[in-house]
């Protein structure tokens, strides 16, 4: 069984693989009582923060353990012109959602802390994205750096207009349509520019996203997951 390993800033993911078939996910909890109860082979660790915890307990158990980085074996090839500034989740969300489609186009959305765009082209190459700030950096934004504005809770509203009645519902419609226009716009200069392309979404907020957009969106939640796995999998 392989364990890819997503710690991001907020909260650590864990994949349980079979061969390419994600078996379950878990978010949290004790990398002890995992490893106990699941005969783990190999493993893959992707790190936006740190937890020297679970390098040490992989390494006492003698697990076979990758660290992704663009220096890794890849299914892709990075065109990235600085390579070692590209995060481990940008690349490991590309390679799952290049899987997907390895014939296609493919332009990587994930609605996270930030919202960044990650495109892969037929031939196989990632030459690069774009990163903009996320839903709730933007509602933060507007209140930390003003003086008046409300910090909006998106959750407490049923519904997203176009034309705020009140300041509340005003600020929720700059960031959520923002969003959405931001998404529109660059998923059609993406088709204007390399024609038909498949689009692919994950984070935590692409459930709200991927209902708003009129694209043709393929919603993955555990893209990055997947993606580490794929690339476990091509180094063993």
């Amino acid at each position: 069984m392989n364990l890819s390993i997503d710690i991001g800033n907020t909260q650590i993911k864990f994949g349980l693989f079979i061969k390419d078939e994600l078996k379950e996910v878990l978010q949290g909890g004790d990398i002890e009582q995992l490893l106990d109860k699941c005969k783990i082979k190999n493993a893959i660790i992707s790190k936006t923060g740190s937890n020297d915890e679970i390098e040490y307990k992989l390494k006492q158990r003698k697990i076979n353990t990758l660290f992704l980085s663009q220096s890794l074996k890849l299914p892709i090839k990075i065109e990235y012109k600085t390579p070692e500034t590209l995060g481990a989740d940008r690349i490991a969300g590309s390679v799952g959602a290049k899987s997907l489609f390895p014939e296609n186009n493919v332009l990587k959305i994930d609605f996270g802390t930030c919202i960044t765009y990650d495109f892969i082209n037929k031939e196989n190459q990632y030459p690069g994205g774009a990163i903009s700030p996320g839903m709730m950096m933007r509602f933060k934004a507007l209140h930390n750096y003003t003086a008046k504005l409300p910090l909006i809770d998106p959750m407490q509203f049923a519904s997203f207009e176009l034309t705020g009645t009140d300041t509340a519902t005003s600020i929720l419609s700059g960031v959520i349509n923002g969003i959405k226009e931001e998404a529109t716009g660059i998923i059609n200069q993406y088709e204007t520019r390399f024609g038909s392309l498949k689009v692919v979404a994950t984070g935590g907020d692409a459930g709200l996203f991927v209902t708003l957009l009129k694209s043709e969106i393929f919603a993955r939640p555990y893209l990055v997951l997947e993606g580490l796995n794929r690339i476990l999998n091509y180094n063993l």
